[in-house]
């Protein structure tokens, strides 16, 4: 084994260094100053290795004040950079203790002049940016906003549009029409945070040093590795659905926390405080994944709004709608047409298709 390699035992074992420290003759003097001078990151395991040795000793080594006081001035002088060429006195032999010493304060030094030199820099950057946006003020954007735009992923799935985005933590998202997500570019060493607006099918990836949540407003929905269904549209509930694994949805608050497991969900409205705890039916749940658009006893706005997410198209009503008007039925991969024949004998309405703007107009 080569002595850089050395552990504070192998220091103890070498015969060579212990006939340096207990013994301090001249030929091991000079080898272990000139080892510490090449391997300055040794000092440590070095200085335990000789109080281990003198110790384990009978013979302890003891210098007098006046021999003590005599070395450290030659430590000072062997230290100081030389100011002239006429500068040529000698450095005396020193035993073990004074020459790790000599060195640990030389390490100390380096590490103070690197930290005063660092610090010098760190202050005349921030000088310097100071100084370009006091002089340029709208020349280009602040750090802070580069920092945030480069740090930050946005995807979106456009009406009439769903996709499919794969992260770098290998976990991947199923985006509903009309939804998006936004994150962190690789996350953090600690955290995966995504926030999402609308509807997502999430299977995550375990990592059990970064927990994965899912942000929607002020509910957060935490996990390891599993796989869940969130939607979260404006003016609606917030539904969390959980196919596989444990997650933990939570106000962001602490006033309500739940633990599901396969086969729950949680239901709740932000803004008239609500939180109930269900089961629920994994084909509806997953419907949009599957072409397929379940409507059960929801209302007509709500409806519509599904509609103008799925197909890219914009309703508008032409009379107010029926208060308390529920719509119910299951169409799967149908065209946007044959769900209008089907609603408006249900629900008394007659449209009209102009391009991407529907009509819609209730009879009286």
């Amino acid at each position: 084994m080569s002595k850089s390699d050395y552990s504070t035992e192998d220091f103890v074992l070498d015969p060579d260094f212990k006939n340096w420290v207990l013994e301090g003759n001249a030929s091991s003097k000079n080898y272990w100053e000139e080892y510490l001078k090449e391997n300055p990151s040794k000092i440590k395991e070095v200085t335990k290795a000789r109080a281990i040795l003198l110790n384990l000793s009978r013979k302890k080594v003891q210098l007098s004040q006046e021999k003590e006081d005599f070395l450290f001035s030659q430590i000072e002088k062997a230290i100081q950079p030389e100011s002239s060429k006429a500068y040529q006195t000698p450095v005396i032999q020193l035993d073990s203790w004074s020459t790790i010493q000599k060195y640990s304060y030389v390490q100390s030094r380096k590490k103070k002049v690197r930290r005063r030199v660092t610090s010098i820099l760190f202050f005349l950057l921030i000088g310097m940016i100071f100084s370009f946006f006091y002089l340029f003020p709208n020349s280009i954007e602040s750090p802070l906003e580069l920092q945030t735009k480069a740090e930050r992923e946005f995807f979106q799935a456009p009406p009439g549009v769903k996709s499919t985005i794969s992260l770098e933590d290998g976990s991947k998202v199923f985006l509903n029409s009309g939804s998006s997500i936004s994150y962190q570019k690789g996350f953090t060493d600690s955290t995966r945070i995504i926030n999402l607006h609308g509807e997502a099918f999430f299977e995550v990836a375990k990592d059990s040093l970064r927990p994965f949540t899912v942000k929607t407003g002020s509910i957060a929905t935490t996990a390891l590795g599993t796989s869940f269904n969130i939607s979260s549209f404006p003016n609606e509930p917030i539904s969390i659905a959980l196919i596989s694994g444990v997650v933990v949805v939570s106000e962001e608050n602490k006033l309500a926390e739940e633990k599901l497991m396969p086969g729950e969900g949680i239901q709740t409205n932000a803004e008239r405080k609500s939180w109930k705890k269900e089961r629920f039916d994994v084909e509806h749940v997953l419907s949009w994944m599957n072409k397929t658009l379940i409507f059960d006893a929801v209302p007509f706005k709500t409806a519509s709004r599904k509609l103008e997410n799925w197909f890219g198209v914009e309703i508008t009503f032409n009379n107010p709608v029926p208060k308390d008007l529920l719509v119910s039925g299951k169409f799967k991969d149908e065209t946007l047409e044959n769900i209008l024949i089907g609603l408006s004998y249900s629900s008394g309405f007659e449209y009209e298709i102009q391009g991407k703007n529907i009509q819609i107009r209730f009879k009286p």
